[in-house]
């Protein structure tokens, strides 16, 4: 963890003195919207509605990877988020829309209450259900709050899709990514298109989640950020 905090820190110096550390020999570089691609796919190959599924929220607004495809009138949404004030900015973003169904919780393993850990005085992207968590942003423990808020299970949340097939899923969650990632597959739901950070993921989880995708048959791409996988069967070509 003191490797990480000091890298955090020098790339922080660098960034103000106008510099990037970029590590292009390690991760592929991407250019443009890999979900927006993974959607069109969907909507090209699947008629009525697509299901969507959005694990760590946040306010609706802040690096939303899902914010555009949600204007689409063919979609249904399941949006969850365990703190409370952007829970409530999410309600008013879509208070008009009777397709967005929202969460206030967080997806854990069971339902029920979990803690919660959030750097800062006030909401933040970076709040995740790991303790340790801050340390790779260099925050201090005792900036950290921790706060108890309602857990949802993976079973559960399957329930309010009330049978239909899960299409989508974008799953950010600040190191729960690989773990809320194998409660789907282990409730045998296994979306056609997905995302997730990885970013904060060990070694050995990196290794495990594609080694899990590899079993479960999709394509995917690893970047520096985030995995997005497509399933091999919306994107096989169909031979003559």
């Amino acid at each position: 963890m003191g490797v990480i905090n000091s890298r955090y820190r020098a790339g922080q110096l660098l960034k103000k003195l106008g510099y990037k550390l970029s590590r292009d020999y390690r991760w592929p570089e991407v250019h443009g919207d890999l979900l927006l691609l993974g959607f069109a796919l969907l909507r090209a190959y699947h008629r009525g509605l697509i299901q969507i599924v959005q694990i760590g929220a946040f306010d609706g607004q802040v690096d939303d990877p899902v914010a555009d495809i949600l204007q689409n009138e063919n979609v249904s949404a399941i949006l969850v988020e365990p703190q409370k004030i952007p829970y409530e900015r999410l309600m008013a973003r879509y208070a008009t829309n009777p397709r967005v169904c929202l969460i206030n919780a967080a997806v854990a393993e069971h339902d029920g209450v979990v803690k919660l850990y959030v750097p800062g005085s006030a909401a933040s992207p970076k709040a995740s259900l790991f303790a340790q968590h801050h340390r790779r942003f260099g925050s201090d423990a005792k900036e950290v709050r921790e706060l108890e808020v309602p857990s949802v299970s993976v079973g559960s949340l399957m329930k309010r899709l009330h049978g239909e097939r899960l299409h989508l899923l974008q799953v950010d969650t600040e190191g729960m990514d690989y773990q809320i990632l194998k409660w789907f597959f282990d409730a045998h739901v296994e979306p056609d298109v997905l995302n997730f950070e990885s970013l904060h993921l060990s070694k050995v989880e990196r290794l495990a989640s594609r080694q899990l995708l590899n079993a479960s048959g999709y394509w995917w791409i690893e970047s520096d950020q985030d995995t997005f996988a497509l399933k091999e069967s919306l994107v096989r070509i169909q031979q003559s």
